[in-house]
């Protein structure tokens, strides 16, 4: 198995981005923009994370994004430009990262709810028992389950499972 990294950015690009989605990045994303720049697990294309707030005990992940990859569907500003409008009632968020389906891995830079977040955008929890999100919207593709409250505790969860499934680092995202 195999896990995809992009080329690391420097700090002037990151304050790019931050100008352009209006917020200030929290020190460890910008750690992980500057080492990796984009994650993604190439082989067997996407891992399963254990998450209790949902009925089937699981949340699929597929990359976090990165900033002027290769691979458009992983990059960082387009993904945002595309859908970050459908979260307009949260403040300071970015879209970060997806899974197999087309849900969302999203970043709330600052304030009470900061934090990382899994977007169930294509309602694939919407009918089950526990629904244990904690942001809501009008909608049921609105809700949004704390994943951490610091990236990098997040991050290094996912690192722990790649490596606990016989991952190693492959060619560049």
């Amino acid at each position: 198995m195999a896990i995809q990294t992009g080329t690391s950015i420097g700090q002037s690009e990151i304050d790019l981005l931050e100008k352009n989605f209006a917020v200030t990045f929290p020190d460890d994303y910008k750690t992980f923009l500057k080492q990796y720049n984009g994650f993604r697990v190439a082989s067997p294309d996407n891992c399963d994370i254990p998450f209790d707030k949902v009925d089937n005990g699981y949340i699929s992940f597929d990359a976090l994004f990165g900033h002027q990859v290769n691979n458009e569907n992983y990059e960082l500003t387009m993904m945002n430009d595309e859908f970050l409008d459908e979260l307009s009632f949260i403040e300071n968020a970015v879209i970060i990262g997806i899974d197999p389906g087309d849900n969302f891995y999203v970043l709330i830079t600052e304030g009470e709810q900061a934090g990382v977040y899994y977007w169930d955008r294509s309602c694939l929890h919407a009918d089950d028992l526990k629904r244990d999100y904690v942001i809501t919207g009008e909608e049921d593709s609105q809700h949004l389950y704390l994943c951490d409250t610091i990236f990098s505790k997040f991050l290094e969860s996912l690192l722990s499972l790649t490596i606990k499934k016989g991952m190693s680092s492959s060619s560049e995202l």
